[in-house]
């Protein structure tokens, strides 16, 4: 059973979700009332919360005003705790977990030491699916999930910035 979240709700909580991020964003609302959108420049990001009845107008509204962004749509019937790795998944590509090692080393190194840097070494196994062109970083992740994190960043401090 799909529970709905009000949308006021659901815009603060990844409001939120960004905050404790430290992703700097700013907000827009190109269809009012139905969906407001997070645009993070500086990681070609725009994360939309959407009235799901209304998906397909916003998303070409919002590709019209941010074209060659990269885009992560949020309903107010989407688990949150999902969408947050996401989100998460999304401004890595952009260039986040460089951003917020550099800037902020102590935040950085409480995510992956509180369980985050095997969630990425999941997605990328799950996203590398075995392939053969991917055998050498497939063993890099592999040899890494079975490795102390602090002992990972040690090695390799810019390990986790990628995503694939």
């Amino acid at each position: 059973m799909e529970i709905e979240i009000p949308f006021e709700e659901m815009e603060a909580e990844v409001g939120i979700t960004l905050q404790s991020l430290r992703v700097p964003s700013k907000k827009d609302c190109v269809v009012p009332d139905v969906s407001v959108q997070f645009v993070c420049e500086e990681f070609g990001v725009v994360i939309s919360v959407i009235n799901r009845a209304d998906y397909s107008y916003i998303r070409k509204t919002v590709k019209e005003r941010y074209p060659d962004y990269r885009y992560v749509f949020v309903s107010t019937y989407d688990n949150l705790i999902e969408k947050r790795d996401q989100i998460v998944w999304t401004l890595m590509k952009g260039g986040f977990m460089t951003y917020i090692r550099q800037n902020f080393p102590r935040q950085f190194q409480q995510l992956m030491t509180d369980g985050f840097g095997n969630k990425i070494i999941r997605e990328r196994l799950r996203r590398w699916n075995d392939e053969p062109k991917f055998k050498f970083f497939i063993d890099e992740n592999v040899q890494a999930m079975d490795a102390p994190v602090t002992m990972v960043l040690a090695t390799e401090p810019a390990f986790f910035d990628y995503m694939p």
